[in-house]
């Protein structure tokens, strides 16, 4: 069965007319190469598209044991960035168990020396679902989200360097449960309540044939849980951030229904006022969702610069 994660004419759309301009734009507004944390794939296609704008990559690719041999894709990966002349790590292993077990399945230690000015994340799972925890426990797989954070606040003390650009992008899909509990929550905005009760009202999660049992699918609720999440871990290192509008896509196969998202990030120091987000839960609720096919994006979608110029980015 196709991997829904290759790439194909939606992700190039994704990859090509909406991530291309928004780096591009704040590459020339900070003036500095980006340091590159992320699952560019064995062939490298973001990091190829973007080589110009990249210092250094810190990489993450796993086993196919499929193959005859089961290396072949994290060996071509690192072929491919040698060919391009960019300093690089690479890790073997999904980048969750990476970052949470601090060691890839080479037994290599993880570890990052600079600030990373540039995510580009692929949850190849349901971002709701569990892995297992040094512990002995487990916890959601978007907590590897956190604990990256954790470590860019670590870096920042050191390095000085403040904004970063996280894309991210997920299967569109979540187990119920986790669903019903962010729905539960007590702290939840108010505009992000108001918008999940009338999306809970009136298109109930409906449940989605796949290779993984047990996921259901509605991207608006999945939408609100993204931002919602990230907030919460941006709140935590005192981290302004702005969210342009989420794009749903479809993957390879008919079961993998995607979402992506890209929010641009400042941290500021733990002595100082904690952040108020000029972009409230309302602003980015109020957002339409973009959609993008085989030959470009919908033709309603915004201008992604021209979002970034009327916000705080550009200060």
């Amino acid at each position: 069965m196709p991997n829904p994660f290759e790439d194909h004419a939606r992700k190039r759309t994704v990859r090509e007319k909406w991530n291309t301009p928004i780096l591009e734009w704040l590459y020339e507004k900070w003036g500095e190469k980006y340091l590159y944390l992320g699952l560019p794939g064995p062939e490298a296609y973001d990091i190829k598209l973007w080589a110009k704008m990249i210092e250094k990559v810190i990489a993450f690719e796993i086993t196919d044991d499929t193959r005859d041999n089961p290396r072949e894709n994290f060996e071509r990966l690192c072929t491919n960035l040698t060919l391009m002349k960019l300093p690089h790590n690479v890790y073997h292993g999904y980048l969750e168990d990476v970052v949470l077990w601090k060691k890839d399945l080479d037994e290599r230690e993880f570890k990052i020396d600079k600030f990373v000015t540039l995510f580009n994340l692929d949850f190849c799972n349901s971002i709701t679902g569990k892995v297992p925890t040094p512990d002995g426990g487990k916890c959601r797989r978007f907590e590897a989200i956190r604990e990256i954070i954790t470590i860019q606040r670590a870096l920042f003390r050191t390095t000085g360097v403040s904004k970063f650009v996280m894309l991210i992008t997920a299967l569109d899909a979540f187990h119920l449960k986790e669903m019903n509990r962010f729905i539960a929550k007590r702290d939840l905005p108010s505009e992000i309540r108001t918008a999940v009760s009338r999306e809970h009202a009136v298109k109930l999660p409906v449940l989605i044939p796949c290779q993984i049992s047990n996921l259901y699918h509605n991207t608006e609720l999945l939408r609100l849980f993204m931002f919602d999440f990230l907030r919460g871990c941006f709140a935590g290192q005192n981290i302004k951030s702005f969210f342009l509008p989420a794009v749903r896509f479809q993957g390879r196969t008919k079961w993998s229904p995607m979402i992506h998202l890209c929010v641009v990030c400042q941290m500021e120091g733990i002595e100082s006022a904690q952040v108020v987000d000029e972009q409230s839960a309302g602003d980015f609720v109020g957002m339409d969702m973009i959609t993008a096919k085989d030959g470009g994006l919908t033709e309603d979608s915004p201008n992604p610069t021209t979002l970034l110029t009327n916000s705080w980015v550009v200060r």
